[in-house]
């Protein structure tokens, strides 16, 4: 798990990092806002059906009944991403207003809402069934074909060739690992829609953290080589995020089935705090003093602009380390995912009106003051609720 993770976050460094070399800035800069975009649909693809999946069917002894869940879970979540692709359709024209004609772009990003789910859902089914190998193998199939045939497309045919290798991928592996059983009746879980739709409200906190300021640089400058500057300081810092995600990966399972262990909770939590903020600090001050120089080798002197928003976003990483990461899953973990929505609504609106007036303010600087602030405001909000459900639980 923790190699597949490993792999498949150098292979999405490596897409970005080629991608960065080979598309003019404006190119980059459109690319990134077009995907920043999609970000805000991305977590409601399949209603949740797949994290709701991964919660539930652990608790059932019975493989036929698992089977039967992820039969429910695959037709009413491709009902869900229907729903939701009908909405990013009519919203296209006004997407399309902020950097040029985009159009295009979204036409195909549409499609990437039901392989996303697809992709999404039959990983977790391997995940369920302790399958970590076939679980690992689809990752790193699917990001090394990304890399290879998204960047190699996009050399000869332009950013659009990468879209459309972005929608294709997962969908081709999706269908491929799909394999449906006979229909097998199964009673839903309470509360089963629910939780998956709370988990999709509270990952809008994930995602609009890393493309809520991409989204709005590009509406409110207007200036894609504004947007591929700061979207290029970003990389680094969110490629590092798979570093705790794979551990929090690893131990979900255990996490779910141990939601009512008291001991086991408080163990896992410190146990992590101990290890990843030593890991954090060290990585975050190598990174700090080394920024001018990682940013000139990895992406060329004409974005000599973002080292500083490079060395701003690190001090952010700390926090999404030690505190957000951890907590914001072990709370989806023990099934509360409507708190993880609480504090995704919170930081949204936190979001949404402090990056409105920091780039206004101070353009892209201002955006990476508040993407970093608001990474240790969520995390500290996720350790409050976890003592919180700690208290409730167990006083």
């Amino acid at each position: 798990m923790f190699a597949s993770s490993l792999i498949t976050k150098i292979c999405s460094f490596l897409t970005s990092l080629i991608l960065i070399r080979i598309l003019s800035p404006d190119e980059f800069g459109v690319l990134s806002y077009v995907l920043s975009a999609l970000a805000f649909f991305i977590p409601f693809s399949g209603g949740g059906m797949q994290h709701s999946f991964l919660r539930y069917a652990p608790m059932l002894d019975d493989k036929k009944n698992r089977i039967g869940l992820f039969q429910h879970s695959l037709y009413r979540g491709l009902l869900f991403s229907f729903c939701i692709a009908f909405v990013l359709f009519l919203l296209i024209p006004w997407l399309n207003s902020a950097v040029g004609n985009t159009s295009i772009y979204f036409s195909w990003l549409i499609f990437y809402l039901f392989s996303f789910f697809l992709i999404e859902l039959v990983k977790m089914r391997y995940r369920v069934d302790n399958q970590n190998k076939k679980y690992a193998g689809l990752d790193v199939y699917l990001s090394v074909l990304v890399l290879f045939f998204g960047t190699g497309l996009t050399y000869f045919y332009g950013p659009l060739a990468y879209v459309i290798v972005f929608v294709t991928v997962p969908l081709v592996l999706g269908l491929v690992h799909l394999k449906v059983p006979e229909k097998v009746a199964v009673k839903i879980p309470e509360k089963y829609y629910s939780y998956g739709i709370w988990v999709g409200i509270g990952a809008i906190a994930s995602q609009l953290m890393y493309s809520l300021d991409v989204f709005l640089v590009g509406k409110l400058i207007q200036d894609p080589q504004q947007v591929a500057i700061y979207r290029s300081a970003s990389i680094i810092p969110i490629a590092l995020f798979f570093i705790p995600n794979s551990y929090i990966t690893t131990h979900y399972t255990d996490l779910a089935k141990n939601s009512l262990d008291k001991e086991y909770l408080i163990c896992f939590a410190k146990d992590y705090i101990k290890l990843f903020s030593v890991l954090a600090i060290f990585l975050g001050t190598l990174l700090y003093f080394m920024s001018d120089f990682i940013i000139s080798i990895l992406f060329g002197e004409e974005y000599a602009e973002a080292a500083n928003l490079f060395e701003i976003l690190i001090l952010g990483m700390l926090g999404a380390f030690i505190l957000r990461i951890p907590f914001g899953n072990m709370l989806a973990s023990v099934g509360k995912s409507n708190w993880n929505a609480i504090v995704a609504f919170i930081i949204l609106v936190l979001n949404g009106i402090l990056n409105y007036y920091a780039i206004y303010a101070w353009g892209i600087v201002g955006a990476a003051i508040v993407t970093s602030t608001l990474l240790w405001i969520s995390g500290i909000l996720s350790l409050a609720l976890f003592f919180v459900y700690l208290k409730k639980k167990f006083s």
